[in-house]
């Protein structure tokens, strides 16, 4: 590469000024990076939150989205960086760059939906994870690319018009930490404010605004200075050999920063909320840490001159070594995070902030001497170059890759752990050559890596209860997966530390949320079920014959941990009538054309990052449009992970779709409670012996007696509400759409501080709904009428009584507090099992010790319901009084 130099006379070098000296030029040049990095981050959060819809998954998203920033950042720095670092009008430039980045983001409001339609096309069901990965971070480089290209001559065409006004001539410091500060500003307001109280489009339309005013504020700085700054002295390097000491290492400190931040998110994902509040203050204060580095590095420098270069090696150094205290820091990050919530109030604020301490231990110390690093080595490359866009674009392009390696390659090839220790001592490869304060380094890195690989650290976090044991585990790209078995026995499957996604103790209702929707239809041939958690839904409905399933699961390690839990008749592994995909539930709805007679989707819990798109209108439209003519659609919701209003949230917008809704229970559990909404094309009602007509098969029948479903009371009895009720109780709340994600604002409020119990919640909502038997079921008598609301009235007694019960930890005398008020639900509806069956075992129970006791129980619960012999034959068996 040929040497250019600038060929104007020395006199006419711009003149340089101190910040003290032109104060307000300095001032506004600052806070035009600062809203230039807060639109910038405000992006990235919209995007990501866009393309997740598309992409499938939070983190394909993030990591999609993060390496298409980087990737444009590079191509931009790189493309346009010289030109504008010999720019006569550097200021100019900006504006135009501004402007085409807010242009572009209003595009994207119609152009990201149209994309999205594509990725069906690009990624079929079943598609390999070669080709998944592949789309996720091809789509989203190239449907942002105009917008990050431009991005990513900003820097350099900030750099470009504060250098010559700086007395030491170096900008990059100032430039990234104002930058960097409004990105922080950015990601808090954003996800916290904007996005709730706007929506994605509005908020794009927000950070299109300033990139406006970014830019008419850079052209009025460049008119109200003394004159626009001259071109700089553009140099360049005699050979490809000289050019590569100084980009490589910033090459190498992008790829290693981003793959710290990428390793270190995941970690911390088995242990935090993961809500979008979560990503937010993580992201947020691995900004803050960078840009404090760079502002501290800039202070240092304005104070030792432009000579002072001498810092890189022990700035390496210091970063290597924050990286192996950061991942051991991680290692007792579980006992941090318990210590912060126990000494912050159980408050939403009180559960962020300790989410926000645990970030700042894992990431301020790296991120801090990361930014340092940056700054030093890109100052280091626009001083010999003539400008920072070289530097600047082989760090992007380093920050760009990192996604691609540490996400999908080296984490679950290596373990956290593992990819920790490689990363760390990669930073040697980043010390200059030949210095004896690089071999001091170098060995000290080593070292300590070296302690880390053998020191007894854990990055995985599994809660292991007391006699209990970790039967299988994995590292996935997206969560960490678990089977555990506990003193009992029982075996419950456990994604990112926390127990989500049932076991084996909860056969029961797992089972219940296959036989209910199904039975509801009148013939089912085809069903398909939308996340398997341990497979026992999807196995139940096994016992339905002739029925053709499909079921989808986005995480294949969740699908790895079937034999597991394979107690469960039929086997999915061995029953053809099974098919499982391992795919987006949102995308595998809209890629399919085959209609379906039932589909029932999972327990999503709305709190974690991602659930909310799976409860959107465009979500519930797509399967509506999947469903046979004659078809439903059962959404189960769990009730102890949402508040009423999130719950008013989700009906209304599910009523939207589905005007003919009702509303049905799991079983009658306070603890865990689960609701179903189930719509259809066409409104349905039943006679009063639907479930004796509808079931011939043995199998089956001895399948729905083992859930306690073989009747037609017993599957009506759960019938919470139909469509005029759930619209009454919905009232006016707002629709949950990809646009307005209403659902992901709200529902981690219920994640981080419940302010009611889910059994009060239970309580609440059923005083709220007043179910008609009429409106379900088809000419029957009044008699039968009758006694289905009887039925009712007895099942929301029974549910108040065990909330009490659980509220009060149970009576200290259980039979003769809770006999009688079981006796009475069964006076109020003889039809009531649930209450009838216990005052038998505590008849049995008290024989023992007390005959007479038992025979006034059981003689009360004969006169409660005389039809039933139960209770006269164990009368029978007793000694005579």
């Amino acid at each position: 590469m040929s040497q250019v130099q600038a060929s104007e006379p020395e006199s006419a070098a711009p003149q340089r000024l101190t910040l003290g000296q032109n104060t307000r030029t300095g001032i506004a040049i600052a806070l035009v990076a600062t809203l230039s990095g807060f639109a910038g981050l405000g992006y990235e959060i919209v995007w990501t939150r866009m393309l997740a819809v598309s992409l499938g998954h939070e983190l394909v998203a993030v990591l999609g989205v993060i390496s298409a920033l980087f990737g444009g950042l590079a191509l931009g720095s790189l493309l346009l960086g010289r030109a504008i670092a010999g720019s006569g009008r550097p200021a100019a430039w900006y504006a135009g760059l501004e402007l085409i980045i807010g242009a572009w983001a209003l595009v994207l409001i119609g152009a990201t939906p149209l994309f999205g339609d594509l990725v069906p096309a690009l990624v079929p069901v079943d598609a390999s994870a070669l080709r998944q990965w592949s789309v996720a971070f091809a789509l989203p480089f190239v449907l942002l690319l105009p917008a990050t290209l431009a991005m990513g001559a900003t820097l350099p065409a900030l750099e470009a018009v504060l250098a010559p006004r700086l007395a030491s001539g170096a900008a990059v410091g100032h430039v990234y930490a104002a930058n960097t500060f409004g990105a922080v500003a950015g990601t808090l307001a954003t996800a916290f404010l904007i996005i709730p109280a706007l929506g994605l489009s509005a908020t794009l339309v927000l950070c299109a605004v300033l990139n406006a005013v970014c830019a008419a504020a850079m052209l009025a700085v460049a008119r109200d200075s003394a004159s626009e700054a001259a071109a700089r002295p553009i140099r360049g390097c005699e050979s490809r050999s000289a050019l590569l000491p100084v980009v490589a290492p910033l090459f190498l400190t992008g790829l290693l920063g981003i793959g710290y931040e990428v390793l270190t998110v995941r970690v911390l994902s088995q242990i935090l909320e993961n809500t979008i509040y979560t990503f937010a203050v993580l992201l947020a204060c691995y900004l803050a840490g960078t840009a404090l580095g760079a502002a501290l590095y800039a202070r240092w420098r304005s104070l030792r001159g432009p000579g002072a270069d001498g810092s890189v090696a022990l700035l390496v150094t210091l970063t290597a070594l924050a990286c192996v205290a950061g991942a051991a820091l991680l290692g007792a990050s579980g006992q941090i995070l318990s210590a912060l919530k126990a000494a912050l109030p159980v408050t939403v604020a009180g559960r962020l902030s300790a989410e926000l301490a645990m970030a700042a231990v894992a990431f301020l110390p790296p991120t801090i001497a990361m930014g340092a690093l940056f700054t030093a080595l890109a100052q280091r490359a626009s001083d010999r170059l003539g400008g920072v866009g070289p530097g600047l674009a082989a760090n992007t392009l380093g920050a760009a890759l990192a996604p691609m390696l540490f996400g999908p390659v080296l984490l679950p090839l290596m373990g956290a752990k593992y990819a920790f220790a490689l990363l760390a001592a990669a930073y040697v490869l980043a010390l200059p050559l030949r210095s004896r304060a690089a071999l001091a380094g170098g060995g000290l890195t080593l070292a300590a890596t070296l302690a880390l690989v053998l020191a007894p650290v854990s990055l995985r976090f599994v809660q292991v209860p007391e006699g209990g044991a970790l039967e299988w585990h994995r590292d996935g790209v997206m969560a960490a997966v678990s089977v555990v078995r506990n003193a009992a026995g029982d075996r419950h499957l456990q994604v990112n530390n926390h127990f989500r996604m049932g076991g084996s103790a909860s056969m029961r209702s797992d089972h219940r949320q296959a036989h209910i929707p199904l039975l509801l239809h009148p013939n089912p041939r085809s069903a398909l079920f939308l996340g398997l958690g341990t497979g026992a839904t999807l196995s139940a409905a096994g016992d339905h014959p002739g029925l053709r399933i499909e079921g989808v699961e986005l995480v294949p390690e969740v699908v790895e941990s079937f034999p597991y839990f394979e107690r469960t008749p039929p086997r999915l592994a061995g029953n053809p009538d099974i098919r499982i995909h391992v795919a987006d539930a949102r995308r595998f709805v809209r890629a399919g054309t085959a209609p379906y007679d039932v589909i029932v989707a999972d327990l999503y819990h709305p709190s974690v990052d991602g659930s909310g798109a799976l409860y959107a209108r465009e979500h519930f439209a797509a399967i509506r449009d999947r469903l046979a003519p004659d078809g439903l659609f059962c959404q189960w919701l769990p009730l102890h992970q949402l508040d009423m209003e999130t719950l008013k949230v989700i009906v209304r917008t599910f009523l939207d779709v589905f005007p003919d809704t009702t509303a049905w229970l799991a079983q009658f559990s306070v603890e865990t409670p689960l609701v179903a909404l189930i719509g259809r094309r066409a409104p349905a009602t039943y006679p009063s012996d639907w479930v004796e007509r509808r079931v011939r098969d043995r199998a089956l029948a001895t399948g729905l007696k083992a859930v306690d479903l073989d009747g037609s009371f017993a599957l009506f009895g759960l019938h919470l509400a139909g469509p005029a009720d759930l619209a009454r109780f919905a009232g006016n709340a707002p629709l949950n759409t990809d646009d307005r994600p209403v659902v992901t604002a709200s529902a981690p409020g219920t994640a981080y501080a419940a302010n009611e119990r889910p059994a009060d919640r239970l309580v609440a909502l059923l005083a709220a709904l007043h179910p008609a038997p009429q409106t379900l079921l088809a000419g029957a008598d009044p008699a039968t009428q009758a006694r289905l609301a009887a039925y009712w009235k007895a099942r929301d007694g029974y549910i108040g009584m065990g909330a009490r019960a659980l509220a009060a930890k149970g009576p200290r005398d259980v039979i003769g507090t809770l006999a009688p008020q079981l006796i009475e639900l069964v006076r109020i509806s003889p039809d009531f099992d649930a209450a009838y069956v216990p005052v038998l075992a505590m008849a049995r129970q008290l024989a023992v010790t007390d005959p007479s006791g038992a025979r006034r129980l059981l003689e009360a619960l004969d006169r409660a319901n005389p039809s039933r012999p139960d209770a006269r034959r164990l009368l029978a068996q007793l000694p005579p009084a």
